[in-house]
């Protein structure tokens, strides 16, 4: 049997035959590859989601171009980059990255992969991408494919419990003004500070504050409490800053300097404080530190203990309520905290943590605390949280939310601060939270994420009871309520205190307005109705 092509394959043969020797005639040669080039391959996508859905994506492209595509810290990155309208964030991010130092040749394939988050709200939406580097975006875009958000049916959130004395709520706190701290005291600056905050109760009535500017020099200082105003729309401009009354310089124990938050002990004239190293691998730390701080001015150090587990505990220091030391700590009336992501490769808690000491013994310095363990979450617990993140291209800390209103602690979030409150009628211990939104990735050897959201998350104080009675793990005690804060308010609480006779609630947060190119710390101050 003889084979005929058909007319349409012929034509398109005696074109190709045509056009090769009009070419060679010519004298020609084919048109060179472009520079940058990109063919789509595959994508890989769920057809239908849910609200706030974390979903993997798979997207698969060739380099047909003859510049090789790298990715680095240095160097102007080749990415997937989203499309219609270009760099859209509707799946909780615009970039896809490759990843630090990898590179793609000409010829070659490469599969960008990520976790997604769908739109909070049901629909038809489009997902695109394109390969973007030096020249901007260049190549084919993926197919226009669409993506259906269905609706979800959600729970409602369960009341707090209430226990005996009620437990308090946000709506108990009334914000009634923040004031300024100094720009500069001594070699300290507000800015860039990891600064604590303690009160110092006169038994004359005065109130003023403890401060500790860690950048770029230490300087322990005291401030009084001016007249307050309110913040609007993070406006600091009607604020008072609070005066300094006393500089006491830099303060300092075993060759270690605080950096975390501080306690004022008014009847010893002793002042607890903290010290961490988040890329700390090595053993024991001195964690716990005291001073003594003379009317002549003179620092003296009292002691220097370690604390196991350390990076739970090495936060800051607060007192517990007498009530409850009686009723569940054998009179350890101090605490430790506050927990978090701290260290590069050390056992931190995966949420708020805390612990209880007595007032350690100058005798037994450079030895371990006696700490019974009230709140924390040894990995694979971990904290509650929102669902508003999703992990780019980490393996670590990062489980997938369930919806938008549930999720579990990251490697970005973190808590610096936290507060007991002990009413003749309500009560509550309040941690400080730094939630890290959207996309969180460790990139070019940084965590990072979108966004951030701060919290309050409010503990039933007979739940960490039980955890320190043994009835309960600590790992089981979560936060009854996660209260989220105004965005104008500023960002990560380091320090906070509670001032019971007056009802009012003081917390330090970083960030809070602009000063030239940096942003400065404000408190804010709250009173329980």
């Amino acid at each position: 049997m003889r084979w005929m092509a058909s007319p349409t394959v012929a034509a398109a043969m005696a074109a190709g035959l045509l056009g090769v020797t009009v070419q060679q005639a010519r004298g020609g040669e084919a048109p060179p590859a472009p520079e940058w080039d990109a063919k789509l391959v595959k994508v890989q996508v769920p057809k239908r989601v849910v609200p706030d859905q974390v979903f993997h994506a798979s997207i698969t492209m060739r380099n047909t171009g003859t510049q090789t595509w790298r990715e680095g810290r240095d160097i102007m990155p080749t990415r997937l980059r989203s499309q219609d309208p270009d760099g859209n964030t509707t799946w909780g991010t615009d970039y896809i990255i490759q990843g630090q130092g990898t590179a793609v040749a000409p010829g070659q394939e490469f599969t960008y992969q990520s976790n997604l988050k769908a739109p909070g709200t049901p629909g038809e939406y489009v997902f695109r991408w394109r390969v973007s580097g030096k020249p901007g975006f260049f190549g084919e875009p993926t197919a226009k494919e669409t993506i259906t958000v269905e609706k979800r049916d959600e729970e409602a959130p369960a009341p707090p419990p209430d226990r005996g004395k009620r437990v308090l709520t946000f709506d108990d706190f009334e914000y009634v003004g923040s004031l300024k701290l100094p720009e500069k005291v001594g070699r300290g600056g507000a800015a860039y500070s990891e600064c604590g905050l303690a009160l110092r109760k006169g038994k004359d009535g005065s109130r003023r504050f403890w401060l500790n500017y860690t950048h770029p020099g230490q300087t322990l200082f005291e401030v009084e409490i001016p007249a307050l105003a309110k913040l609007e729309n993070r406006n600091a401009a009607p604020l008072k800053a609070a005066e300094v009354r006393k500089v006491w310089g830099p303060l300092s124990a075993r060759n270690v300097s605080p950096n975390g938050g501080p306690w004022w002990d008014e009847d010893t004239k002793a002042l607890y404080w903290t010290y961490y190293h988040g890329y700390w691998t090595g053993g024991p730390l001195p964690v716990l530190n005291a001073s003594r701080l003379g009317k002549d001015g003179t620092i003296t150090v009292v002691g220097s203990w370690t604390v196991p587990n350390q990076e739970w505990h090495w936060g800051g220091v607060t007192r517990l309520p007498r009530e409850f030391t009686e009723r569940y700590t054998a009179g350890r009336t101090l605490s430790l905290g506050f927990g978090g992501y701290y260290s590069i490769c050390g056992p931190a808690s995966r949420g708020p943590a805390l612990g209880a000491i007595a007032d350690p013994d100058p005798a037994n310095q450079g030895k371990d605390v006696d700490l019974v363990e009230l709140l924390g979450c040894k990995d694979p617990a971990k904290a509650p949280r929102d669902g508003d993140y999703f992990s780019a291209n980490c393996g670590f800390w990062v489980d997938p939310p369930e919806n938008a209103r549930k999720g579990h602690w990251t490697f970005d979030d973190h808590c610096r601060s936290g507060v007991f409150i002990d009413l003749p009628d309500k009560h509550g211990y309040i941690a400080f939270v730094r939630l890290g939104t959207g996309r969180m990735g460790h990139d070019y050897g940084a965590i990072g994420s979108a966004g951030s959201a701060q919290y309050w998350y409010f503990y039933n104080p007979n739940d960490l009871g039980e955890a320190a009675k043994g009835t309960r793990k600590t790992g089981s005690v979560v936060p009854y309520l996660m209260a989220k804060e105004s965005s104008s308010t500023g960002g990560t609480s380091t320090g906070s205190c509670f001032d019971e006779e007056a009802r009012k609630l003081y917390v330090l947060r970083t960030s809070c307005y602009p000063v030239g190119r940096e942003a400065h710390p404000l408190v804010h101050v709250y009173t329980v109705k």
